[in-house]
Formats: C-alpha cells, structure tokens, sequence
C-alpha cells in the first residue's frame, strides 16, 4: 500500500530526527508523553541508569524525580529497541500534536524538514 504525500513528512524517522522534531511539536504533549519519550531517549543513549550510590534520586526535585523514574523504568531494555520504540512514538506525536515549522530564507535554501 502506497504512503500518501501527507505521510511522507512524519513518517520514516530516524532516531536523531525524531529527537529534534519532538522540539518542535506545536503543543506540549501530556507529561505522561514526556516522560515515556524522555525514559526511552536516555535509555536508547546512556543505557541502564546507574545505581543510586553513582547517580542518587534527585531528591526535592519533582521533575528531576519523575524523570529519574522515566529512566529506570526502561531498565533492562537495549538501545535499539529504544530507540525504535522512540521513533514510533515521534510518529505519532507528529501526527498528534502536528510541527511547528519555521521557514526562513536561510533554512527553506539549505536544510529541509519534509521528508
């Protein structure tokens, strides 16, 4: 089955891709989203987060702790599951929240976002 011209643009992600488009979704996903996409990108880089003795739970830092546990909760998977579970997700974003897409002279000339 054909992908359609409208699909083209948000789907066929890359990892690092994916990663930049999240930065220019034109609404804030849930904190629920932010938090999957945030546990699944340190995992895909950084591996198994590391015991508490050599990275403590930031403690009094409400963000700082949901996103230790976003971390943890990957544990165990490998990267390239990550990072395809990622690129999935972006998808889907995209699709969600739609992009925020900036052109300029400068950018419309050398660099593209359409794929």
């Amino acid at each position: 089955m054909p992908i359609s011209e409208l699909e083209k643009k948000w789907t066929g992600l890359n990892f690092e891709i994916a990663a930049e488009e999240m930065r220019r979704l034109k609404s804030t996903p849930s904190e629920r989203e932010q938090m999957k996409l945030y546990g699944l990108y340190k995992q895909a880089l950084h591996g198994d987060i590391p015991n508490e003795d050599i990275y403590p739970v930031p403690a009094g830092n409400e963000l700082g702790m949901k996103k230790y546990a976003a971390w943890k909760a990957q544990k165990g998977l490998n990267s390239e599951k990550c990072r395809q579970d990622y690129v999935t997700i972006a998808e889907e974003m995209i699709k969600k929240y739609g992009r925020n897409i900036v052109r300029c002279k400068w950018n419309s000339e050398v660099w593209s976002v359409d794929y």
